[in-house]
């Protein structure tokens, strides 16, 4: 996260818009919060709506390996033993995060970047 986000500030900052900011003479904190960090944010949105399941598939991995009991041990467990509806309900929970992350970046999307506007 740390690396997209420095490359992406470093694609921002080299923009023909941070010149011009630069240019009318702004502050550099006020050129870097106001006008880069804004479109540094656009992609970082993007990658955190979509990495929200993503953290129970890694606790799933963490939990097993170092038998820490869990919601992802529960479910390695119950994926062995073939508890059917145990499964069938963690897909389910999975796939609501997935719609609510996909949400989540769809509303910060609205508040990063002024050109999107929910309807």
């Amino acid at each position: 996260l740390m690396r997209y986000t420095r490359t992406n500030m470093l694609e921002v900052l080299n923009s023909d818009y941070i010149r011009t900011a630069r240019a009318k003479g702004l502050s550099e904190k006020a050129v870097i919060y106001k006008h880069a960090f804004r479109n540094t944010l656009i992609p970082i949105v993007t990658m955190l709506g979509g990495s929200i399941p993503g953290l129970f598939g890694g606790a799933l991995i963490t939990e097993t390996v170092f038998a820490i009991p869990g919601i992802g041990s529960t479910s390695y467990k119950a994926i062995l033993q073939g508890d059917i509806p145990f499964v069938m309900g963690y897909m389910m929970f999975i796939a609501i995060l997935t719609v609510l992350g996909t949400i989540l970046a769809d509303i910060s999307y609205a508040i990063v970047d002024p050109r999107v506007k929910l309807q």
